[in-house]
């Protein structure tokens, strides 16, 4: 029998913390199943570690796009506005008439990170770090977590900063990726060429080539976020042309081979965004991230950009260094989850050494 107490606060959660503000149809469609023992049994089918909410409402809206027709269909399409007291009633009579198909998608499918924006905070970590090594080095990066590999095509799209258009040598002018800048600017002159053999590594890499799943990646953006959708759907149609590079598995299990395989005359540089508590746990993820990285910097120097809440309620950005044994960071920017507007510090906050 589903612990309905739990995975009911689960859904209410989801609606007050996530959904509420930025889909007005998701933290109703979470109410609703929060008071529904027959979604609440259905939702309990999604994988160990995977979101319920998140995994059920996507499962919905990924039948939805397929044109099956539902009375809950225009809700998703933003033709109409669902109230409260009809929302329990469509989602269970739409759950019910397709209970199997829901359940094959949420027990096998998970949540894949996709967000393409992140990019426009990522470029600007990217020319601070050009700028701090000199050297004319070649730069490798390592992304944990690349939202199906996108984030590695982060030279191929084309930027643009309060009004500033950016565009690099392979940028695509129709991918066009928006950031709002609080403050000053930040640094955004780079030599992509000097960036190469851009690496992935995630637990399940997206095959960017398969249409179905790759529209489950579109599935999971939330349905008022057309932007987004149609962002994620021109990138992924410049991924499916030159698919990036992914190993799969878990980090742990690949970072000291990436350490000793890159070559001595390269930077090598791992990013995280949003992906620590996913490996290392939360909380305390990124502290022993610190311990791993500054271990493996006894072989080399390793540099680092990790983005996420760590603990604060506003998202940051930290840059470090480990080399010998010693690790050293900074505080960088304050950034959007989305990256939809980034806040770059002139005087970076100095976190302790690990």
């Amino acid at each position: 029998m589903t612990d309905h107490t739990q995975l009911a606060e689960t859904f209410r959660r989801f609606a007050d913390q996530q959904a509420t503000g930025l889909s007005p149809l998701y933290a109703t469609l979470s109410h609703a199943a929060a008071r529904t023992p027959e979604l609440l049994d259905l939702a309990a089918h999604t994988q160990p570690g995977q979101p319920a909410p998140n995994m059920l409402l996507a499962a919905v809206h990924h039948i939805l796009r397929r044109g099956v027709r539902h009375p809950l269909a225009p809700h998703f399409t933003g033709d109409e506005e669902l109230t409260e007291d009809r929302a329990a009633d469509l989602l269970t009579d739409f759950c019910r008439r397709h209970a199997g198909r829901i359940r094959r998608i949420i027990s096998t499918r998970s949540v894949q990170t996709n967000e393409v924006n992140r990019c426009t905070v990522l470029l600007p970590a990217f020319a601070a770090l050009q700028q701090q090594l000199d050297d004319g080095r070649p730069i490798r990066i390592v992304v944990v977590g690349a939202s199906a590999g996108l984030t590695l095509l982060w030279d191929r799209y084309a930027y643009d900063y309060n009004g500033h258009r950016l565009t690099l040598p392979g940028s695509d002018p129709d991918t066009v990726l928006y950031c709002e800048v609080k403050g000053a600017m930040p640094p955004l002159s780079l030599d992509p060429t000097r960036f190469v053999r851009p690496v992935g590594i995630e637990p399940s890499p997206v095959d960017v080539t398969d249409r179905e799943a790759t529209e489950w990646l579109v599935s999971l953006t939330w349905p008022e976020q057309t932007n987004r959708m149609h962002t994620l759907n021109s990138a992924l149609a410049l991924a499916a042309r030159t698919p990036p590079a992914i190993l799969a598995g878990k980090a742990q299990d690949h970072l000291a081979d990436v350490v000793a395989e890159t070559p001595d005359d390269q930077h090598l540089v791992f990013v995280f965004s949003w992906s620590i508590y996913q490996i290392f746990g939360s909380p305390g993820g990124r502290e022993r991230l610190v311990d791993t990285l500054a271990e493996q910097s006894r072989r080399r120097p390793l540099h680092e950009i990790s983005i996420g809440h760590f603990g604060q309620e506003i998202p940051h950005m930290i840059m470090a260094g480990h080399t010998g044994g010693v690790s050293r960071s900074d505080i960088v920017a304050h950034c959007d989850v989305y990256g939809t507007w980034l806040d770059w510090l002139a005087n970076p906050l100095v976190r302790p050494s690990a």
